[in-house]
């Protein structure tokens, strides 16, 4: 039973079918090692981590808005209105974008 290829899935059998079997093996439990050192650090450095991110409740909550309307903009912009992927994509990360800077830019100074 290899690990790698059930936890890595589509990613493993790209790298078998680009590197060949042995390397490909190889490959895929260096990447297994590397996402639980990355998760393992993650963890023991969270404090510096959320500091660093800035993860309020506020920051958190405007990413997640502006998820929410990127995904709506661009199935409005696919569905609705056409687009074909590239230029929906384009269409929504520039608006998601203008939205951000309007909302740090515009944001009022606390009293």
């Amino acid at each position: 039973m290899n690990i790698a290829q059930s936890l890595l899935g589509p990613l493993y059998d790209l790298y078998v079918s680009a590197l060949g079997q042995t390397v490909g093996m190889i490959v895929g439990y260096v990447t297994l090692v590397g996402i639980f050192a990355l998760v393992w650090w993650l963890l023991a450095n969270r404090n510096e981590v959320i500091s660093g991110l800035d993860l309020r409740v506020a920051t958190i909550g405007n990413i997640i808005f502006l998820i929410l309307l990127g995904g709506i903009l661009y199935v409005v912009m696919s569905s609705t209105f056409g687009f074909p992927f590239i230029g929906a994509i384009s269409m929504t990360i520039s608006s998601v974008l203008l939205v951000y800077w309007c909302m740090t830019n515009f944001e009022g100074e606390p009293i």
